[in-house]
């Protein structure tokens, strides 16, 4: 069985529970400027959050640009009266305040911690991603923490991992195992600077990658097959 030094996790929709965070977020966000909240409304801003968010990976839009765009087309989508720029500021406030965990979560970094390295990697925003770890205890699990905007690259792209890999102490790259939910960024992204990699899917999707990730996994307990006490 392979030895791994390092564990690097991806935040949203891996460790954080995204989602029932976002949905919580908007809706507290649009009820404060008198719109109430209607079935369909989250599941169109998440479709055009990914847009959004697969432009930004692909280099198309900046991340100044993403963080209001994404709210200029779901208003306009949703015909919505409302400034994209000061809602996405409320927006994130609101979001930071949530760290709801995916299922299993807490437990594997309990029981990863003095086994091997820890990290936490993430292109989330830093207005998030900071308040969010504190709240959920987690200032001091993480080794190293790296937010995307603080360092100005973003994953899938390889000046992301390398200034990662210099954080951890350029071990060999096949001793750092990346667990993340997203194929393009996470998973394609770390493959190609050379670390192991271990898909967290647990809705049972099919991979398209051409590259299979080293380890697919349901659940985040399944890592303790992974990397064993």
């Amino acid at each position: 069985m392979k030895s791994y030094r390092w564990v690097l996790f991806d935040a949203d929709h891996t460790l954080f529970d995204f989602d029932r965070a976002s949905e919580e977020a908007l809706a507290e966000v649009l009820s404060q400027h008198g719109y109430g909240w209607e079935d369909g409304m989250y599941p169109d801003y998440k479709r055009i959050n990914v847009q959004c968010w697969t432009e930004y990976e692909q280099g198309k839009i900046t991340r100044d640009t993403l963080v209001y765009e994404r709210f200029r087309r779901y208003f306009e989508f949703r015909q919505l009266d409302l400034d994209p720029v000061a809602t996405q500021k409320e927006y994130l406030k609101h979001l930071g305040a949530k760290p709801y965990l995916m299922p299993g979560a807490h437990d594997i970094l309990e029981y990863l911690g003095g086994i091997v390295g820890l990290g936490y990697i993430t292109n989330g925003m830093s207005t998030v991603q900071r308040p969010r770890l504190t709240l959920a205890g987690w200032d001091n699990r993480f080794d190293v923490v790296v937010i995307a905007g603080e360092i100005g690259a973003s994953k899938p792209h390889a000046a992301y991992f390398e200034h990662v890999h210099g954080q951890i102490g350029t071990p060999d790259h096949s001793e750092v195992l990346v667990v993340g939910d997203s194929l393009s960024a996470d998973i394609e992204g770390a493959a190609a600077f050379g670390y192991h990699t271990c898909w967290y899917n647990p809705n049972g999707e099919i991979c398209h990658l051409e590259r299979l990730p080293d380890y697919t996994i349901l659940h985040l307990d399944e890592l303790r097959n992974i990397i064993p006490a």
